[in-house]
């Protein structure tokens, strides 16, 4: 299993309301940058992939240096989100030629 970008639109289909909140919350106060040794206030410029093991790799900048940060949130063992996931997987496959 390759790793998916996912778009807006996609990561909210794939996430739960409180999930959504876990991840607008990892977003604003839950990644570490190394060069600011701190959390950041802010990840800007972030894309997100749905890795292979079903969890969700955020890579962005850190808000207020600018430094390349990323986090995983792991979904993989969620049960619902693992198989919320796996369809996804499956239609977006359908759909390559």
């Amino acid at each position: 299993m390759a790793e998916i970008k996912l778009n807006t639109f996609q990561i909210n289909i794939l996430l739960s309301p409180q999930e959504k909140d876990d991840f607008q919350f990892l977003l604003e106060k839950g990644v570490y940058c190394s060069t600011c040794k701190d959390i950041c206030s802010e990840v800007t410029d972030y894309t997100v992939k749905l890795t292979k093991l079903n969890d969700l790799l955020v890579k962005g900048k850190c808000a207020t240096c600018g430094n390349k940060v990323a986090r995983v949130m792991e979904f993989g063992e969620d049960q619902a989100f693992f198989k919320k996931a796996n369809k996804f997987r499956e239609s977006v496959a359908k759909k390559k030629p």
